[in-house]
């Protein structure tokens, strides 16, 4: 997956760390859509999702010194941020959902098309190796990932033990893994 990168993001984040403006607003340009895309799909509010955007832009220009290419790319890195910045909204805003119902429409969102060739492709490989997983692992993952339950929250909406969840999630995870070839 790291060569689907382009390595002109490493180089940005270097710039950005050094408090080059130009570089954030090139990084801004080509990731934005991204991380608008991973936003949206958890919040399902364009407003909202333009907020957080935004704040993730303001994390990054303040924390883009942390970044370390030897720990990953810098998509990775700028995804993580963007989802962390979404699951605090929600934390924050009490949104969150709890139904198998809001996690179907989360997966049927994943399936929309992704602005680079490249990351369309990784989409569709990740796609591929959800549809492969049991659905209680499947809805699992979705309500972690994409919705930002805690395992807790997850056992409270599935109505499972919360050792029943962890041991769903690790394996759906180990066979995420294993199939898109991390």
């Amino acid at each position: 997956m790291t060569t689907n990168t382009p390595p002109i993001h490493a180089g940005l984040m270097a710039k950005i760390a050094l408090g080059d403006k130009d570089a954030l607003g090139q990084l801004y340009h080509t990731l934005s859509p991204r991380l608008f895309g991973i936003i949206l799909r958890m919040v399902r509010r364009r407003d909202w999702a333009e907020e957080i955007l935004h704040d993730t832009f303001i994390h990054i220009w303040q924390t883009a010194m942390e970044y370390d290419a030897k720990l990953g790319e810098p998509q990775t890195w700028l995804s993580h941020i963007a989802r962390n910045r979404a699951i605090d909204f929600l934390r924050k805003h009490e949104n969150r959902c709890c139904s198998v119902e809001d996690v179907t429409e989360a997966e049927e969102g994943f399936q929309a098309p992704l602005p680079a060739e490249d990351i369309h492709q990784e989409a569709q490989r990740l796609q591929h190796c959800l549809e492969h997983l049991p659905a209680e692992q499947r809805q699992s993952i979705a309500l972690a990932y994409w919705r930002g339950l805690s395992q807790t929250e997850i056992a409270l909406s599935m109505a499972q033990p919360e050792g029943t969840v962890k041991s769903w999630i690790r394996r759906a995870l180990a066979h995420l893994r294993e199939c898109v070839g991390l």
